[in-house]
């Protein structure tokens, strides 16, 4: 898999064009753009019907110190033949056997909607089946665990209603959206995936011994409010950050927005309580 463009990249000291960046698949469940110089992997998890390589801009703009890695669910790009997922606990699970090998250096796991949520339950599972906490939790326009559901369930809309409330947001491209045989593809995808997370019912337990780092788009779909919850969810402490972009901003990532992301990262396991970043 290629961005098929080059990007600027964020480094320490400022930007440089770089050419294509590719995952290398370590496995059925791993999609990882090596760095020699690593000294951090960030583990991402993809929104309700994306796939890794939403994150091959993530992988592009952030410092070389900075080890992407993204978890590929089943159902869809390279997996498109196998069942998607069915169980937000097999989910989980399958998950945090296949990234256990990954952390052997220090890591922070990035959740995107409703990555968000699953990459919450990872920190769970990994620290305490595995005795590996990750630094830091980063969450993407996604309201907290124990938010209440959605008044109006996405997965029980009509399709053509269900696509364009996607569409809205900024997560249908115009190219799919021309592409009647893609849709038939992925209208299955993406209701089974908002039926998944939209029944996820949060199990109360001791806080993360993480600190979170909640992100919204300036012009994004989850407000402040429904962002504050994360706060519960941590014994640490919450930071905030709003970047450019919409609900989907981490689709088309820029160098700003990756530049704060990995600015988070340099900061360390360690978080004020509730202390907030500049807007």
């Amino acid at each position: 898999m290629s961005t098929g463009a080059p990007v600027r990249a964020a480094t320490d000291t400022g930007a440089a064009d770089i050419g294509p960046v590719s995952f290398t698949a370590d496995s059925r469940w791993v999609r990882r753009v090596p760095r020699e110089d690593a000294r951090m992997r960030l583990i991402c998890l993809p929104f309700a019907g994306g796939g890794a390589s939403v994150y091959q801009r993530m992988a592009a703009l952030l410092p070389s110190w900075v080890e992407v890695l993204a978890v590929q669910y089943p159902g869809r790009e390279d997996r498109s033949r196998e069942d998607p997922p069915s169980s937000v606990a097999g989910l989980v699970t399958a998950c945090a056997i296949a990234l256990r090998p990954y952390t052997t250096m220090p890591y922070a796991l990035y959740g995107h909607c409703a990555g968000g949520l699953l990459a919450f339950e990872i920190a769970h599972a990994m620290g305490q089946r595995f005795g590996v906490w990750p630094q830091r939790l980063i969450v993407g326009e996604q309201p907290a665990p124990q938010a209440p559901p959605p008044d109006e369930p996405l997965h029980l809309l009509p399709d053509e209603k269900l696509l364009a409330t996607v569409s809205e947001r900024g997560g249908l491209p115009e190219a799919v959206a021309r592409n009647a045989q893609l849709l038939e593809f992925l209208l299955p995808l993406l209701r089974g995936d908002f039926a998944l997370w939209e029944n996820y019912r949060h199990l109360p337990r001791p806080p993360l011994p993480v600190p979170i780092t909640t992100v919204r788009g300036l012009t994004g779909s989850v407000d402040e409010t429904a962002l504050a919850g994360w706060a519960e969810q941590t014994s640490v402490g919450r930071t905030t950050l709003s970047v450019e972009g919409g609900h989907y901003f981490v689709v088309g990532l820029t160098a700003g927005a990756a530049g704060r992301i990995g600015g988070v990262l340099s900061a360390g396991p360690q978080a004020a309580p509730d202390g907030r970043t500049p807007a």
